[in-house]
């Protein structure tokens, strides 16, 4: 009776964990019948498996070939050759992989412009059967898009070089799949909650703007040859792509995409009375920093944490002195300042705009950004320590740490909720209620936090 009811169009999936998805992909055929569909209506669209063989052949053999004429008219193999190879590997994997992007767009909202959402949602698969099937069809298509085209590549370049960087092509491999999984688990997110094809690719932003970045640092790691790095990157998008998938699959419910579907009226009308809702009776300043101990537990450990990674790399000297100098040199420059008054101004200036900044990047950072209001002020701390002695170094800090610190960890702990509430969803929906709740109990601690800056200014301009 039960199995009967959790399969009926209106199913919820709940909360779905780590063993909620084993138990979905211990049950690969009805997930199956989904991501089957996909990849028959994928391969029958003339243009789009145009593009994928273009993607996938011509534009790698047009690199090989790029690189063989530099190898034959330049003199020979040589170090330019060699990573301008590596380089064209990332080139030729990287295309393919911003190509799932368009697919994974496409995966419910397309299915709404078509009208055939409502046939899809009335089958008797779970919520959870239908998400990870549209995921895993993208997942196909991109990844035998991308070693497809890396296969191609090393075929057309490698043989006759004398040469071939297996180690940093494993790595390539390893981390675009993860960096493909994020991006298609992000990019399905948007699909679900998306009404037209318009308004997915204008939420796209969201997903290009912080992959843009993910893919100039791992360019940056293959041009200056550090490509074992790139495991480490490849763990980084592995845990972001989790997260995302997690998010998808706990939010993912068909009554409020069909509900979507249909449309709701007066949004205006609906987002006053969401902020209204989050303004209203919240709590006071002790009180809400008990309700919110757990981040800003997280939030206070930054400090110790930073200390110590901060003095292990002064004392170990795995940091250069000429990366963190120049910061410590300002600190006590400008803690020497001639005119405490400006000094005051110029403190409490800085770390306000440091607390706008962060409340800023706080959703995008999913809440890091909290946990680094604490860190890096440790880390300075730290390495200071390493050059001197932790008693110079903590004296350094006093007495205007006795009111700055306590400010800084209410407010990377009010950060790293937003984060976690930006990562959280729901069946029922509401996650925008949520995180406008999340952003009143950071602005209304700003009552206190920002005079507590005010103190910590002054204390530090006369007494620091």
């Amino acid at each position: 009776m039960r199995e009967r009811a959790a399969q009926q169009p209106g199913a919820k999936i709940g909360r779905l964990g780590v063993a909620g998805l084993g138990r979905v992909l211990g049950r690969p055929s009805k997930a199956r019948l989904v991501a089957i569909r996909d990849l028959r209506e994928a391969a029958g669209d003339l243009r789009l498996v145009l593009a994928m063989v273009g993607l996938s052949l011509a534009i790698p053999v047009a690199s090989a070939l790029g690189i063989r004429g530099l190898a034959v008219y330049g003199g020979g193999v040589n170090d330019v050759v060699e990573r301008l190879s590596v380089v064209g590997a990332f080139f030729v994997v990287f295309l393919p992989a911003s190509f799932s992007l368009v697919l994974a767009l496409e995966s419910f909202v397309g299915e709404r412009e078509r009208s055939t959402l409502e046939v899809l949602l009335s089958t008797p698969l779970r919520e959870a059967e239908i998400y990870v099937g549209k995921v895993a069809s993208v997942l196909v298509i991109s990844l035998a898009l991308c070693y497809g085209a890396l296969a191609v590549y090393c075929l057309a370049v490698f043989p006759g070089l004398g040469y071939f960087p297996l180690a940093i092509l494993v790595s390539l491999a390893l981390s675009t799949i993860c960096q493909v999984a994020a991006m298609v688990a992000g990019a399905v997110i948007v699909s679900a909650h998306a009404r037209t094809m318009r308004a997915a690719n204008v939420m796209a932003s969201f997903i290009i703007l912080p992959m843009s970045v993910v893919l100039q640092a791992e360019a940056a790691l293959i041009l200056v040859g550090r490509g074992e790095l790139l495991w480490a990157f490849a763990a980084t998008m592995s845990v972001g792509a989790a997260i995302l998938l997690r998010m998808g699959l706990a939010g993912f419910n068909r009554e409020q995409l069909l509900a979507r579907d249909a449309g709701y009226r007066d949004p205006l009308r609906r987002l006053g009375r969401a902020l209204a809702a989050a303004f209203a009776e919240r709590p006071g300043i002790a009180r809400l920093a008990w309700r919110r101990r757990v981040p800003v537990l997280v939030s206070l450990a930054g400090l110790p944490v930073g200390a110590a990674c901060g003095w292990l790399a002064g004392s170990t000297h795995a940091l250069p002195n000429a990366v963190v100098r120049p910061a410590l040199t300002s600190l006590l420059a400008a803690a020497s300042a001639p005119n405490p008054p400006a000094a005051a101004f110029n403190y409490f200036a800085h770390n306000l705009a440091a607390l706008l900044l962060a409340a800023v990047l706080a959703p995008l950072t999913v809440g890091l950004v909290g946990f680094l209001l604490t860190f890096l002020p440790g880390f300075l701390l730290g390495y200071a320590a390493s050059l001197s002695s932790w008693s110079l170094a903590l004296t350094g800090i006093l007495p205007n740490g006795l009111v700055e610190i306590p400010a800084a960890t209410l407010a990377g702990g009010l950060l790293v909720q937003i984060g976690a509430t930006v990562i959280h969803m729901e069946p029922d929906g509401g996650w925008s209620h949520r995180l406008l709740a999340a952003y009143a109990d950071y602005l209304r601690a700003l009552r206190w936090i920002v005079p507590a800056l005010a103190v910590a200014a002054v204390l530090e301009a006369y007494f620091g």
